[in-house]
């Protein structure tokens, strides 16, 4: 939830995908969320394709409850999620390691994708924590500032 609201400094509209039809953050997270007008939740809903030629494009993302599938054009891609990678949907589109964590260069946030960045839980093994997913967000968060910035001048080489 924090990642949302501090990614809405830069996009105009940041999508929350949530499988649930309510969040377990705290209630002042909650308000912030649901206040911030450059933020939309989906709820019952989990992204089951990223797609896209040279970058992300757009994803196929599933309602829980009714089984429908709906395409959302986005221009980016950011997970916050739980203990388990939740990565089989990237199976081939990004190298995943035996325990089907993403695998970044060492020391950053770059995938084998570029322009995909992975944070937290499904980059982290070791440590798993929320403060460690926070930080490597952030770190993640920097990268993509500097990576789209850069997009337009030299093909968006960090």
């Amino acid at each position: 939830m924090e990642e949302a609201t501090f990614l809405t400094k830069y996009g105009s509209k940041v999508y929350i995908i949530h499988r649930r039809d309510e969040f377990r953050a705290s209630k002042i997270m909650r308000n912030r969320v649901m206040s911030n007008s450059k933020i939309e939740i989906i709820w019952n809903s989990v992204v089951i394709e990223a797609y896209g030629e040279k970058t992300v494009d757009g994803l196929k993302v599933k309602n829980v409850v009714n089984g429908e599938v709906t395409d959302l054009s986005v221009a980016g891609l950011f997970f916050a999620i739980g203990h388990e990678p939740a990565t089989k949907f990237l199976d081939g589109q990004l190298v995943l390691d035996d325990e089907r964590y993403i695998v970044t260069e060492p020391g950053t946030t770059k995938t084998s994708v570029r322009g995909v960045f992975a944070a937290g839980d499904v980059q982290d093994k070791k440590y798993r924590q929320a403060i460690t997913a926070a930080g490597s967000g952030s770190h993640t968060d920097l990268h993509f500032v500097f990576w789209s910035l850069l997009v337009p001048f030299n093909e968006g080489e960090l």
